[in-house]
């Protein structure tokens, strides 16, 4: 969580996100909730911690990679912007020996969102960051040399979870039109976590025709921030992913009212990626390609069999119920062979230009243009990973 302190001045001060192009002032979640975050966190996700970037951690921190008896993998860090059902790929990948498979060792780390991950990658501090195609355009856009090198899911997967107070105050439901209920959130208090959730809050206004300031945007740094404000009233609702929004309704206080999967323009899109720097991918060919197709494997592996996965992923989420995570891995569109379409990122490209003033003149989304690329993937190794 962003620390703001704890005076009456300091609980009404205003920071401008990164992404908001200046027509919109967004609130910080003042330091006063930490603890209730906290607590939030620990009743609500058990043993689920924070990882360094203050997010929904795996129960037993970062995934270490082993290599087979008496091999020597290389190694490499992969960093996660957010703790979602489709960037556990990187665990299913290590839980079933995928990456030993290729030749690799990995561990991972959960970082809070996609600007802290990239800037982490550009660093060197990890290898290769999990993040969404929304938030690798934006980086595009501005000029860094990252690309996709496989896909993870396609279709934005975020949904709207809001808080049953405002539901019932409201007279939302779920079987509402998107557009009515984000007619009916106009006043509202959304959380805000990366650059990618604020994209797509704008996407929502526009769709359903909503001023710029019918909204109000409180920045917040963890999905378990995000759950404390909703239970104490410094949110009405927050766009977050599977499992998080089906476990928050489980434990009740709030309601999946409506997800982005409606949307007919964003079904198909580019989504969650594995991106890595350009420049080092060229000069470690290798590692890329046996993280990527190790990623593909996990996908095709969860995309047609779900069932098989879910040991992995009670272990990721243990206090999560089995149909919590079964909803989840069914609701995320996995890619099959973790590839990707031109179409898709035509997709995303038609979304990003829409949400944002940033010009997208220079971003190149052609096959094997500087924005992504399939042939990193090893199709010919994916015969043993459930692929179709």
């Amino acid at each position: 969580m962003n620390k703001t302190g704890s005076s009456a001045a300091d609980h009404r001060s205003i920071a401008t996100v990164s992404g908001v192009s200046g027509r919109k002032r967004v609130r910080r979640l003042p330091a006063a909730l930490a603890c209730a975050a906290i607590a939030v966190a620990v009743a609500a996700c058990g043993s689920a911690g924070t990882g360094s970037g203050g997010g929904q951690a795996p129960a037993a921190g970062s995934s270490n990679g082993s290599a087979p008896s008496g091999g020597n993998l290389s190694s490499v860090t992969i960093g996660k912007a957010v703790d979602t059902i489709g960037f556990t790929t990187v665990d299913v990948a290590q839980a079933n020996g995928y990456f030993a498979k290729e030749g690799v060792k990995t561990s991972s780390e959960l970082l809070s969102g996609s600007s802290t991950a990239f800037a982490a990658l550009q660093s060197g501090s990890v290898n290769f960051v999990a993040a969404s195609s929304t938030a690798l355009l934006n980086a595009k856009a501005k000029g860094l040399p990252l690309e996709a090198v496989a896909s993870m899911d396609y279709g934005v997967s975020l949904q709207l979870l809001v808080s049953n107070k405002w539901v019932k105050s409201h007279g939302l439901s779920a079987n509402q039109p998107l557009n009515t209920v984000m007619a009916k959130m106009v006043g509202a208090k959304l959380g805000v976590l990366s650059t990618t959730d604020l994209t797509y809050d704008h996407y929502l206004e526009q769709q359903a025709g909503i001023a710029p300031n019918k909204l109000t945007y409180i920045n917040i740094s963890s999905q378990s921030a995000a759950l404390a404000g909703l239970k104490y009233g410094e949110i009405d609702a927050f766009l977050l992913s599977p499992p998080a929004g089906y476990f928050a309704q489980s434990q009740g206080g709030a309601t999946v009212i409506a997800t982005l999967h409606q949307v007919p323009q964003l079904a198909n899109m580019a989504y969650d990626a594995l991106i890595v720097d350009t420049d080092w991918a060229k000069s470690h060919s290798s590692e890329v390609s046996a993280v990527a197709t190790a990623i593909a494997m996990a996908d095709n592996a969860m995309k047609n069999s779900p069932q098989t996965v879910l040991t992995t992923e009670k272990q990721h989420y243990p206090q999560m119920a089995d149909s919590i995570l079964m909803a989840s891995l069914q609701y995320v569109t996995f890619a099959q062979n973790g590839l990707f379409t031109e179409q898709m990122w035509q997709d995303a490209l038609s979304e990003f230009k829409a949400t944002t003033a940033t010009s997208a003149s220079g971003i190149d989304i052609s096959e094997n243009g500087s924005t992504w690329t399939d042939q990193y993937i090893k199709t010919s190794a994916l015969s043993g990973s459930l692929a179709s």
